[in-house]
């Protein structure tokens, strides 16, 4: 949990009036208060979008300045659900994975540029995609023994974990303009490659500083991985937008690993370091429970396009020391330079090129009832493999898209009901205030209630001074 905590000085005319029963009274015990507190929230990955497609129709991409022969990428907009989805995705390599590439309908992916050399002849181009969704896995094999290995365990089978869903962790403060990144764990699924075993099509992501048994430490490559970001309302074409808020610069860092237990780097997480800064978009359910319509808002478009040329050069730590410890960014190999024009995907076209009219269409239906927010965003980033691999090298080219939607937050918990009795009443005052200016001695006064919760008092994820208009509107409702 982050803590934004600002100095309050409750009087003596905000204690003991429980029993008054005058809106007079909620107001006077309402006023002034101070702190803010801001909860992370963990978001699903959103699936069940065109599962076992590619993200988009073929198109040929050229080594260039070559020689070489051209590679067919299936990346296209990098949106899942667009009228321009790609064929079917087989998987390539020996045996059968765990699960069939996007077997779970991806609408988050992370994308890799790679060039494969073909001898004197020049270089094919290559995208990997990593289909992002579905369950946690547990590479120990055994879901029920209150421990999970987040690395392959010899003789062992992993197992999905009852019930979990991939999901990227943020804590959010519409008050503060501050979004950040707290936590990312998804499993993945890709095609393999030739003459590669399964293993290799199944992989875990995770935050960097991830370690084994899921213990996270701090980011190594702290210049890029920031882990904050800002977040602005956003009023629309017409101004009077509600609900949608902008997010740029949330630097991040994650790693991506196999199952494989026969990989040179299976005991040691951060085979693959994907880098970069996310933007994109929060949207949010009004009080009547709809998500704004946000077709012909301005949303504008995505990234793509766009290869971030600026990290070209730069050298960067390797997760946990691999291979002499940093990394030095490419444009590519030799005979194919990744950022001239069509490495990165095609521009939206689907919509009208309108991102917010494909999230009215594809996400805002597929969002749960229950969830009251989502986010989308991209990257065009770069990236680093510890693996030895002569096709995906440390580079320019690692790209992101990530789409999820809320938890919902305390279910079954009346909003306003600050003592957690089940209903909401006068009685409900001083454990209001009480939460504003003692979270800690609300927490020992009223152990069976969540904070963030019963004192959120307007639905925007935090208690702070923002809930006092809406308390009081419920007390006197």
């Amino acid at each position: 949990m982050f803590q934004y905590a600002a100095a309050v000085h409750p009087t003596s005319s905000n204690i003991g009036c429980a029993q008054r029963r005058s809106a007079a009274c909620a107001a006077l015990v309402l006023a002034a208060l101070g702190g803010t507190s801001l909860a992370a929230e963990k978001f699903d990955l959103i699936i069940g979008v065109d599962p076992t497609l590619y993200p988009g129709a073929a198109r040929m991409v050229a080594p260039s300045p070559g020689p070489g022969f051209p590679g067919t990428f299936q990346d296209g907009d990098r949106l899942a659900g667009t009228p321009s989805v790609g064929g079917t995705v087989a998987y390539v390599g020996t045996g059968t994975p765990l699960y069939a590439p996007n077997a779970f309908g991806s609408t988050s992916f992370l994308f890799r540029r790679g060039s494969v050399p073909a001898g004197p002849s020049g270089n094919i181009p290559l995208m990997g995609i990593e289909f992002l969704g579905g369950p946690l896995l547990d590479l120990d094999g055994d879901a029920g023994n209150g421990s999970r290995s987040l690395t392959p365990v010899s003789g062992q089978t992993p197992v999905e974990i009852p019930g979990s869903s991939s999901f990227i962790e943020l804590a959010i403060s519409a008050s503060s303009g501050v979004v950040a990144l707290v936590d990312f764990d998804a499993s993945g699924t890709n095609e393999g490659g030739p003459n590669i075993g399964p293993n290799i099509a199944t992989t875990l992501t995770t935050i960097a500083g991830t370690q084994p048994d899921g213990q996270r430490t701090a980011a190594i490559n702290p210049s890029v991985d920031t882990r904050s970001g800002t977040l602005t309302p956003f009023p629309g074409a017409g101004g009077m937008l509600a609900g949608v808020y902008r997010i740029e610069n949330l630097g991040f860092e994650l790693w991506e690993d196999s199952i494989d237990p026969n990989s040179q780097t299976a005991s040691t997480l951060g085979t693959l370091q994907v880098m970069g800064a996310f933007r994109g978009w929060l949207i949010e359910r009004d009080g009547g429970g709809a998500f704004p319509l946000l077709a012909g808002q301005g949303l504008g478009s995505t990234l793509w396009p766009l290869v971030d040329s600026s990290k070209i050069g730069g050298v960067f730590n390797t997760a946990n020391g691999l291979f002499g410890g940093t990394a030095t960014i490419a444009a590519g190999v030799t005979r194919d330079q990744f950022h001239v024009p069509g490495n990165g995907g095609t521009a939206l076209t689907d919509f009208g090129g309108d991102l917010g009219a494909y999230l009215d269409a594809v996400i805002a239906p597929r969002v749960p009832a229950d969830s009251r927010r989502f986010v989308y965003l991209e990257s065009a980033g770069f990236g680093i493999n510890n693996s030895n691999d002569p096709v995906f090298i440390d580079s320019i080219a690692y790209d992101a898209v990530i789409i999820a939607a809320a938890r919902p937050r305390c279910p079954g918990q009346v909003r306003c009901d600050a003592n957690c009795d089940g209903v909401v009443n006068n009685f409900d005052i001083d454990p209001f205030v009480l939460g504003l200016v003692d979270p800690a001695g609300y927490a020992a006064l009223h152990p069976d209630c969540e904070r963030e919760c019963s004192i959120d008092a307007n639905g925007d994820g935090e208690a702070n001074n923002f809930d006092i208009d809406a308390f009081v509107a419920c007390l006197l409702g």
